[in-house]
């Protein structure tokens, strides 16, 4: 009887596959868009402009954030990796890991998220040395 509800449950979470791969279409294309949207239309570029910092980077952040919520929920719904969050380190790593990704793509418009971004490198280095 266990394993039966084991199964339903699997099937429950498979079912959200589909739904996460479609907002992760439709949020990489608005996403991207609105990254990605002031640069493109300033075609030719300006003798000034940085398009590494100023486009490139913030979308590969961007990007990276994506594909790891899409592969960690993904995981999730296919059951091989359950979340515990009533343990405080894992719920400590969610939110540095949110900082640091949202600080990776603010960095580039505005210096003073290099320290977040920075705090939650040191964090992850230091906590998780095995």
């Amino acid at each position: 009887m266990a394993k039966n509800d084991l199964v339903q449950a699997l099937q429950k979470r498979t079912l959200l596959l589909p739904l996460i791969w479609g907002i992760f279409g439709l949020g990489e294309v608005a996403g991207l868009t609105y990254l990605y949207g002031p640069i493109a239309t300033n075609l030719p570029l300006p003798s000034n402009d940085k398009p590494i910092g100023g486009a490139y980077l913030p979308v590969l952040f961007f990007n990276f954030a994506a594909l790891a919520a899409v592969i960690g929920l993904s995981l999730y719904s296919l059951g091989i990796w359950n979340i515990d969050f009533s343990s405080r380190k894992v719920r400590t790593d969610f939110v540095a890991l949110g900082v640091m990704l949202a600080s990776g793509v603010l960095v580039f418009y505005y210096a003073i998220f290099l320290f977040p971004l920075a705090i939650a490198l040191v964090y992850f280095l230091a906590t998780n040395v095995d």
